[in-house]
């Protein structure tokens, strides 16, 4: 997955960082849904609070529903950042690949 997202994005995936750790303030997610669709989140907060952080995620979330990747495949919030459920960030992220 990884890969797939340094292919789109055109850069390197830093080998010394974890993969929760890479998408988890929605930096990443954000840029990925932009150079797919460009345009798709307007705001992007690069640093800041959790809170800020988060809102990152969900502004990515917002894209990429309007984009069409199904409601069910769309992770929450919590699952990446608080790394409840990262399998299914990465359903996720197959998912708008599908598309």
């Amino acid at each position: 997955m990884l890969e797939w997202i340094g292919n789109v994005l055109g850069e390197a995936i830093p080998n010394n960082v974890s993969y929760e750790d890479y998408l988890k303030d929605g930096v990443v997610l954000c840029n990925l849904i932009n150079k797919i669709a460009p345009g798709s989140v307007k705001k992007i907060q690069t640093k800041g609070s959790n809170f800020q952080l988060m809102e990152n995620i969900q502004r990515f979330q917002a894209a990429i529903k309007k984009y069409g990747v199904p409601e069910e495949e769309i992770f929450q919030t919590a699952d990446l950042f608080e790394r409840r459920n990262i399998p299914q960030v990465t359903l996720c992220l197959y998912a708008l690949a599908r598309i």
